[in-house]
């Protein structure tokens, strides 16, 4: 079983091929998104791909070319589940930072594998997008 530290960094390397459908693999369907625009129900990939569509291209005009994450706490009471909240950075071909935030997680076993099935951003310290 893979721990939540590699699947974290699995998820967070796959934003750099900015590219809608590789963060497929990463989510439960239907699931949840609370960012600073509100709540999103994402009830299949083709939801996820129209969610994360503006975010690539903020991040393809930032020049993305470093992602970055850390497990800060995690929680595994539940059979088969787990909650994380985990620190993200995005820096671009400069070594400048664009985006620096954490995001509160609970995750699903399925198939042996872990799938997000909500998220909930919880801080942004640093961000040229917003």
């Amino acid at each position: 079983m893979e721990d939540l530290g590699s699947f974290f960094r699995r998820y967070v390397d796959a934003h750099l091929k900015l590219e809608e459908d590789v963060l497929d693999e990463f989510f439960h369907f239907p699931c949840l998104i609370n960012d600073l625009s509100g709540v999103h129900a994402i009830g299949q990939s083709g939801d996820l791909h129209t969610y994360h569509q503006s975010f690539f291209e903020e991040l393809r005009n930032a020049d993305l070319a470093m992602a970055k994450s850390m497990v800060v706490e995690q929680h595994s009471s539940l059979p088969g589940g787990a909650r994380a909240i985990v620190s993200f950075r995005f820096g671009n071909s400069e070594n400048n930072l664009i985006f620096d935030c954490d995001y509160a997680f609970a995750l699903l076993k399925q198939d042996e594998k872990w799938k997000r099935f909500f998220a909930q951003l919880d801080e942004i310290r640093y961000s040229d997008l917003y």
